[in-house]
């Protein structure tokens, strides 16, 4: 009875631990560098049995100008229909800082890009260096739903 009830318990922590995964994918670019491509894993993905909860897809611009970003979620495939994602693009200007929103979408099922419209009028405190691309579900997933990633593109624009 006492092995039943171990193998349980450390089921169930298991089950805890696989419900409540994150991943963070980082990057930084090179100084000429405008473009970055990223291909998940078969194993990033959001959802499902042994899913993450939320990917984030950091990247450092490592510009010496001001820049905008525009990023591309693009989706493979996805499983169910219960479940919807939010894919957001977030912006900071120190590694300490905090993330700020700079597009949100809540209800994505299929690819979606997301575009920093910061003004070039804008105070220099509203320049990003760091970018990054969170996605994540509903927080009611079914074990049957999942979103799988083909690619997170991130393009600069340097001002």
């Amino acid at each position: 009875m006492k092995k039943l009830i171990t193998i349980l318990a450390v089921f169930a922590l298991f089950c805890a631990y696989a419900q409540g995964q994150t991943a963070t994918i980082t990057k930084v670019l090179a100084a000429n560098q405008t473009y970055y491509e990223y291909t998940p894993s078969a194993a990033q993905y959001i959802g499902g049995v042994n899913g993450y909860d939320t990917l984030y897809f950091e990247i450092l611009t490592n510009k010496h100008t001001p820049v905008n970003c525009n990023a591309r979620v693009e989706v493979a495939s996805r499983k169910g229909s219960a479940d919807t994602y939010d894919v957001d693009l977030e912006g900071k200007l120190f590694a300490n800082s905090t993330y700020a929103a700079i597009e949100a979408n809540s209800a994505v099922t299929t690819s979606t890009e997301l575009t920093d419209t910061t003004s070039y009028l804008a105070l220099p405190s509203a320049y990003y260096r760091y970018y990054r691309v969170i996605v994540n579900g509903d927080n009611a997933p079914a074990a049957t739903d999942s979103l799988t990633l083909s690619k997170v593109i991130f393009k600069i624009y340097q001002r």
